[in-house]
């Protein structure tokens, strides 16, 4: 079990964020069925097929001699073509070596296409904000029938495809969540209805909070902020005393009143259409 980190001042927490961000998705990889998780020394990648998602989550290349590297890149984006994904994505993040990887990916016809920021928050100075939101219930994820209710808040929250839910569903199932679990997801009720949804990975020593999402006829109603107080109460009772998100561009501002603050960002690298290199 890993190291649960108790303050932002302990070395190897850079890492442990950037690792917490990659399990989320290496969790497809691991549990999707048909879906391939590759870990060796140097990479952490996964492969759910032509639809995706697909990509490389950490990169820690032992040589620094520009061929071995090129050669390396090369073999990793010959293993998606032979499974018929032509555009999988590349993650390079603040511990990814060489630092300057993003320049070998270009050279490889990949281009840097979004950034993320990761916030992280020690639970015990996390600020409260005073609200009340009437018939508003929280409770964990227990059942897969309350599993499947989270997942379609979750597509309708973030505008996903059903393919999409679907995949994450699948993959939420076969993870296992719950007592004892890394996952643990929590749905917000309200007069019987799933209005609210969010997820606490724990990985590395800290927890992830991911997914955190409304309905959007109920936006605007203080509901995603009862429903982020409660996830870090929830964190704290879990024994974790640090937690990381990555926002939105509508979440940003909520999350920093909470206490917040920005720590590091991932790039994201994406192979080029053929339309596009000219």
């Amino acid at each position: 079990m890993s190291k649960i980190f108790s303050s932002l001042t302990e070395p190897g927490l850079l890492a442990a964020v950037e690792r917490n961000f990659a399990e989320e998705m290496a969790c497809f990889g691991r549990n999707l069925p048909g879906a391939i998780l590759h870990q060796d020394d140097e990479l952490t990648l996964f492969i759910t097929g032509p639809g995706g998602p697909n990509g490389v989550l950490l990169t820690c290349f032992k040589q620094h001699d520009a061929s071995y590297i090129d050669t390396r890149i090369e073999e990793t984006l010959a293993r998606f073509r032979s499974h018929e994904v032509l555009d999988p994505g590349w993650r390079v993040g603040p511990t990814t070596q060489p630092s300057d990887l993003g320049t070998y990916l270009e050279r490889h016809g990949m281009a840097q296409r979004t950034s993320m920021s990761c916030l992280i928050l020690e639970v015990a100075s996390a600020r409260r904000i005073d609200v009340a939101v009437n018939g508003l219930e929280i409770r964990e994820v227990q059942t897969l029938e309350e599993l499947q209710a989270k997942c379609e808040v979750e597509r309708i929250g973030f505008g996903a495809s059903e393919m999409m839910a679907r995949h994450y569903y699948l993959t939420y199932k076969f993870s296992g969540f719950g007592e004892g679990q890394r996952w643990h997801h929590y749905i917000g009720w309200r007069e019987g209805r799933a209005v609210a949804v969010a997820s606490i990975l724990l990985k590395q020593g800290i927890a992830g909070i991911y997914g955190v999402t409304t309905r959007p006829e109920v936006r605007r109603q203080g509901i995603a902020t009862a429903m982020m107080q409660h996830l870090i109460g929830a964190i704290g009772q879990l024994g974790y005393s640090i937690a990381t998100l990555s926002p939105s561009d509508m979440s940003g501002e909520l999350y920093h009143r909470l206490g917040f603050e920005d720590y590091c960002q991932l790039h994201h690298y994406r192979s080029l259409a053929p339309e596009e290199h000219s």
